[in-house]
């Protein structure tokens, strides 16, 4: 499909969403734009069932562009009068107040002509490229298939391709490089102990970056080295934010507020922490070698066996690094590997003339291998396939656009794409990924779902150029602007991404409606709906971003038709009082990781918002009137009390039916109006709640009724802050719940039997429990995670009866100061795959895991030795065992670095 059916589709699709979403609307209004979509989508259908869709027609792209023009601003003008007239009525009360509501709809109705004439421009438009598209296609307009009747057609190959749950850094074919990569990383004996570079070098698309990934992702490399790091290195290279990369990623947990440190101590600190560790550090993307000099300086060697990789597309670096050294080499694949690497794509592979034709065009490079692949997965060709030879194509290296899926997915709910679609948005993202369109890059470490994911950096390219084209998307950032115009302007060094319309569309748009457009440089504030920062750099200066960017819309008194203002990571941003009275249409507000003390009280008004997410910040108190916002879906916050701001009464239920995320609630008093409220939120999946230990067993009595429950976290605490009891009710009746985090004493003996007995994913802490949980908690056959950390249990002894635990992966024993034996029996836990024990000082035995044949690594860290001999003597399966900081003496209890 070419470039602009892409962007009609996508206008097509928000404009059927947008203007059927209230009844305000007219019925005749809405049906003739409902019938002008369907048409355009019977065109775009009969053009692509022909391998259609090329815009060398001057005439056809003539007519896609008005069309455009015309349905963005149908689109605008919906939203617009949507907006205000359920403001309007919101905001008038009374006798008098209904009167002036009224003159004020009468004025809005013209406003609808306005929108109704844009309408009937749009439905001529349509016309005009039917025929137009009939004569090129031969195909008469009375032959355009039917929408219903095609829909089979439309989905024919939705759901054939499905995340595998591979990480990119699975999909590799080079196992002879891998292994020598791996060899160069381990190996021991004399001067290898000292510090070396291993230089990984090839082109651009040769997957060095993968195969890098791989090596460093296996067990291996986690038991030999006590730390690994992972930095993307740019071409302009800001040596304090590199410094403090590092450090984040090293296991000094007691430093805090790095951004705030000079550079010099930076130094220092990063030397010294690395003098006590066996490292591996990757330098991916390495540009200049002066900048690894300089690196080398910092990099402290004592001779154990560290390790630094770097990537690299400049051959001639890896000899000004280390003249002595052999680079491993990274060529295009073979014939071979190109076609076990596209076997990996599912059917596509079965087909040997739509093989050879992929290969042909794909010259050896892993990723146009994939990304080809999973697009004929779909059925059907794509204009990044003839993009590839295009001598012009630029491939940048964006491996720093990682992006976290519940970030991804909460936007794409924002911008109205999940509901256009018509499936989740996990149903949309791996679809995506079995593709191959996108990647994931990190899975989830307890229940292995996708956490962060990336396009590919040649089709991340490839679509940042079409969507600037369209002008739907503009990006600033520091040092450059890519895929736009000299005039694009660079504001406050953060990236923007922002939706916006050219001079023709806001001049026409002007005469039609008679608004005034608000410009801030060369973006369009009117039809502004997306603005995403990704500036994370916390440098103790307030961000005045977003208080410049809505000074126009402010002092106007204009509601913008923003959705999304996602602020993640910009430290501090300052937001204007009256935020929540001009974005009233927005859906998306993102402040996490800002450590913002307060938010304007105006965000309660914004009778739109769908996601509002303040955790890790210092923000206590939101207005009462957010459980007034009929729309919210997702309320993220740390540790918020309602207690008082409610005035003692409850919100109303009806407000709270769409509700299904609220993280970091606080309940402290027995008579709060927010525990009937819990009882009210029946489409709750996501709860993490804090209580006062009086509260517990009210709270939980509530939460026992939230039957569409999936997760949940509950803390008891007492007045000064210390975990308290936790008085849980009978749960067995939450079927759907399958993660579970308890905090706090579980008094009770039976407490364990309350437990629901679908959970996946069980965590334990300060329980005090004094009779062994194993003998409940082996009976749920689900569990495939279970985690007892500090004081969960206080007894002396543990035992997995026969058959117990028939699902459980990952086993963790943390901080059992009484725990001296644990005992597993034939056949329980036939399934561990990882088992961690941690400060636990006491213990001394584990007998029996030699029977766990799924068993692939043991963590044992400050333990005994003689536990650690021990395990050891009792396994003759090859399991991994880490070592770190054992004990070499029960008296002394002191602590020592293993080798």
């Amino acid at each position: 499909m070419a470039a602009s059916e892409v962007a009609v589709s996508l206008v097509i699709g928000n404009s059927l969403h947008m203007l059927s979403e209230r009844e305000i609307l007219s019925p005749g209004l809405r049906d003739q734009i409902n019938t002008a979509i369907n048409h355009l989508q019977k065109i775009l259908i009969a053009s692509k069932l022909l391998e259609s869709g090329t815009d060398n027609d001057q005439q056809s792209s003539d007519h896609r562009s008005g069309l455009l023009v015309r349905a963005r601003g149908a689109v605008d003008m919906a939203d617009k009068f949507l907006l205000e007239a359920s403001q309007h009525l919101k905001s008038h009360k009374g006798r008098l107040a209904k009167i002036r509501a009224l003159v004020h709809l009468i004025s809005l109705r013209i406003r609808v002509r306005a929108t109704k004439n844009i309408a009937l421009e749009f439905i001529t438009a349509v016309k005009d490229l039917s025929i137009h598209l009939s004569h090129m296609q031969d195909l008469p307009p009375c032959d355009l298939p039917n929408i219903d009747d095609n829909a089979s057609l439309r989905n024919a190959h939705r759901g054939n391709a499905r995340w595998n749950g591979k990480v990119e850094s699975d999909i590799v074919v080079r196992e002879d490089e891998a292994q020598k990569l791996l060899a160069q990383l381990i190996v021991e004996d004399g001067d290898h102990n000292a510090l070396r570079v291993v230089s990984v070098v090839g082109g651009e698309a040769i997957g060095k970056t993968a195969l890098v990934r791989s090596v460093y992702n296996r067990l291996e490399i986690y038991h030999r080295f006590h730390c690994c790091v992972w930095v993307h290195i740019p071409e302009d290279i800001n040596w304090k934010d590199l410094l403090v990369k590092i450090l984040k990623q090293t296991p000094l947990q007691e430093l805090k507020d790095l951004e705030h440190i000079e550079e010099e101590k930076l130094n220092e600190i990063l030397h010294k922490s690395l003098m006590e560790l066996r490292y591996l550090i990757v330098l991916d993307n390495l540009c200049k070698p002066e900048d690894m000099d300089e690196l080398m300086i910092l990099l402290a060697d004592s001779r154990n066996g560290s390790r630094v990789i770097v990537t690299t597309r400049d051959p001639e670096i890896p000899a000004l690094i280390d003249p002595w050294a052999s680079p491993l080499k990274l060529n295009e694949l073979d014939a071979d590997q190109s076609k076990r690497l596209l076997g990996q794509c599912g059917s596509v592979a079965e087909d040997p003339e739509l093989t050879e034709r992929i290969l042909s065009q794909c010259s050896g490079s892993p990723l146009r291998i994939l990304l080809l692949g999973g697009l004929a997965v779909a059925g059907h060709s794509s204009p990044v396939m003839g993009d590839l030879h295009d001598d012009n194509t630029t491939l940048h290296d964006i491996v720093d656009s990682e992006i976290s899926t519940r970030r991804l997915f909460r936007l794409w709910l924002a911008e109205g794409l999940v509901q256009v679609l018509g499936f989740t948005a996990m149903d949309c993202f791996e679809e995506l990924v079995g593709r191959n369109l996108v990647h994931v890059v990190r899975r989830r470490k307890l229940s292995g779902k996708p956490k962060s994911c990336r396009v590919p950096s040649f089709l991340h390219d490839f679509l940042c150029k079409m969507a600037t084209q369209l002008r739907l998307l503009q990006i600033h950032s520091d040092t450059m602007c890519t895929y736009h115009s000299e005039e694009s302007k660079v504001v406050n060094g953060c990236s923007w991404i922002v939706k916006y319309q050219d001079n023709n569309y806001h001049q026409e748009s002007q005469q039609r409606a008679g608004t005034e457009d608000h410009q801030q440089g060369d973006i369009q504030l009117q039809h502004l709906r997306s603005y995403v920062s990704f500036k994370t750099q916390k440098h103790g200066t307030r961000s005045r971003e977003v208080e410049e960017l809505l000074r126009p819309l402010i002092s106007q008194g204009d509601p913008g038709l923003l959705r999304v203002l996602d602020l993640e990571g910009v430290y501090k941003p300052l937001l204007p009082d009256g935020l929540g009275n001009v974005l009233l249409n927005l859906r998306y507000l993102g402040l996490r990781w800002t450590v913002l003390d307060s938010i304007p009280e105006s965000v309660g008004n914004m009778s739109r918002l769908e996601t509002l997410d303040l955790k890790h910040t210092n923000v206590t108190n939101l207005p009462s009137s957010i459980w007034k916002v009929k729309s919210l879906q997702h309320l993220y916050m740390n540790e918020v009390c309602f207690d008082n701001s409610t005035g003692g009464r409850k919100p109303s239920p009806k407000y709270l039916s769409n509700l299904q995320t609220l993280w970091g609630l606080y309940i402290g008093a027995a008579k709060s109006p927010m525990l009937d409220v819990l009882s009210k939120l029946t489409r709750l999946k996501k709860l993490g709640l804090t209580c006062n230990s009086p509260v517990v067993g009210k709270a939980t009595e509530r939460i026992s009724k939230l039957t569409m429950l999936e997760s949940l976290k509950l803390r008891s605490r007492d007045l000064f802050g210390q975990p308290s009891d936790l008085n849980l009710s009978d749960m067995t009746g939450l079927n759907s719940l399958s993660e579970l985090y308890l905090l706090g004493s579980l008094p009770k003996q039976d407490c364990l039997t309350l437990l629901p007995q679908n959970l996946k994913i069980l965590t334990l802490s300060m329980s005090g429990l004094d009779d062994d949980p194993m003998q409940v908690l082996g009976k749920l056959e689900s569990l495939e995670i279970l985690r007892l950390f500090a004081g969960s249990y206080a007894g002396s002894e543990l035992e997995c009866h026969e058959a117990s635990f028939p699902r459980l992966r990952v086993l963790k024993l943390w901080m059992l100061e009484e725990l001296e034996a644990a005992n597993v029996r034939e056949t329980a836990l036939c399934c561990l795959e990882e088992l961690e024990i941690k400060n636990c000082g006491r213990l001394k035995s584990i007998e029996s895991l030699d029977h766990i044949e799924s068993l692939k690594q043991i963590s044992l860290i400050k333990v005994k030795e003689k536990l650690v001999t021990k395990i050891k003597e009792g396994l003759t399966q090859k399991v991994y065992i880490k070592e770190k900081q054992l004990v070499t003496s029960s008296s002394s209890a002191q602590a020592t670095q293993d080798n």
